[in-house]
């Protein structure tokens, strides 16, 4: 199981929108890169502002080397198809091939409908133009001219370069199961569109029901992907004390979501044995890809314990 940090780029951004403490993110982006680690953005534009992930991203391919760099998650139906496509190839070409992309479809809440609204985009058709983002994203990535007419805007024979850096493009894992929600019409998306799934707040036997789900979907489109990609988004706390980690994991996500999310599954919160007990449920249920997200204001602090206490219990598979 390969071990990724998510950059804490909506933390800084919650200390200071005029002047965030960026050089904590490229520290923490660093100290992954040196460690073997994965790096991982989120997306929002105006629900739960960020530093803007692409950007972010065509940064972090500057300063590391190694590093795999992910989204956990894109919002692709917040922009249109033609130019994602080319910022995408873009970044994974300055980075050699280690764009991974993970995507999803938002919330339903009210603020994530307003946010569609700000960016003129409708939220109802959110699902619809994530698989419409994803056929035409391979379709310019392939480098042929392309003729397709689409929601909002039109393709006359055109192509788009650079390409990405493999002929495959970079590898898509679409969102399903999240909170152990087993929605019908989002796993059979992955089958038909993705190379793999990305989740948040499973259980472990939750996350091999997903596997096998995935599987049989893939299998039901002509599409086999055996050993797919699993990522999952996982919270992590270490503290000595259990009792302390959870209580102030609670806070964190009270501020990180303003509420109204359910924290299921499974957390890495207390000692490092405990953390290093709980994400080796995670890899023996199948997952290939764990997107740490560090809760606390700490988070260089939470890393470099994690770097020295949790990474070496899976040296080798990173």
């Amino acid at each position: 199981m390969r071990l990724g940090v998510l950059l804490p780029h909506r933390a800084v951004v919650l200390q200071s929108a005029r002047r965030p403490p960026v050089e904590e993110c490229w520290a923490v982006a660093r100290m992954c890169d040196e460690a073997g680690m994965d790096l991982w953005v989120g997306d929002s534009i105006v629900a739960k502002p960020r530093l803007e992930p692409l950007t972010t991203l065509a940064y972090l391919a500057a300063i590391t080397r190694r590093a795999r760099l992910g989204t956990a998650i894109l919002l692709p139906a917040l922009r249109q198809p033609t130019v994602l496509a080319h910022a995408l190839a873009n970044i994974d070409q300055i980075s050699q091939g280690r764009l991974v992309l993970g995507l999803g479809v938002g919330w339903g809440l009210p603020e994530i409908e307003r946010e569609w609204e700000a960016c003129g985009r409708v939220h109802k058709r959110r699902a619809k133009d994530l698989e419409e983002h994803v056929v035409v994203w391979r379709k310019l990535w392939s480098g042929e001219p392309v003729t397709y007419e689409g929601n909002g805007f039109k393709l006359s024979g055109h192509t788009i370069a650079p390409l990405p850096w493999n002929e495959a493009g970079p590898p898509i894992l679409i969102t399903a199961g999240n909170r152990g929600e087993f929605i019908p019409a989002q796993i059979d998306r992955v089958g038909r569109l993705g190379d793999g799934v990305v989740t948040t707040y499973l259980t472990d036997d939750d996350c091999r029901s997903l596997r096998e789900a995935c599987e049989q979907a893939f299998a039901k489109h002509g599409r086999p992907r055996p050993g797919f990609p699993m990522c999952v988004y996982a919270t992590v706390r270490i503290e000595n004390d259990a009792a302390r980690a959870e209580a102030l994991t609670r806070d964190f996500l009270h501020k990180y979501y303003g509420g109204g999310v359910n924290y299921r599954g499974l957390m890495g919160l207390g000692p490092a044995a405990a953390v290093v007990e709980t994400l080796k449920r995670y890899e023996a249920a199948g997952v290939t890809d764990l997107c740490v997200r560090f809760a606390g204001t700490d988070q260089l602090a939470q890393l470099d314990r994690f770097i020295r206490q949790v990474v070496p219990a899976f040296a080798g598979t990173t």
